[in-house]
């Protein structure tokens, strides 16, 4: 609603692309944020990442 009222009237795809990449920004930011519950029990997986995760990536 914002995008729009400031962006969208000018500039349509600016206000598109702005949403598209706040909205993918915040779903990271949530995924990383939460992360793995500590009560996921998995006897395979030290602190419940799998040995295949890559180091670069948070879990």
């Amino acid at each position: 609603m914002i995008l729009q009222s400031t962006l969208g009237r000018r500039y349509p795809h600016t206000a598109l692309i702005t949403g598209l990449v706040s909205t993918l920004w915040f779903a990271w930011f949530l995924v990383t944020w939460l992360g793995m519950p500590d009560s996921y029990p998995d006897p395979f997986c030290p602190d419940n990442v799998p040995p295949w995760w890559p180091s670069y990536l948070p879990a």
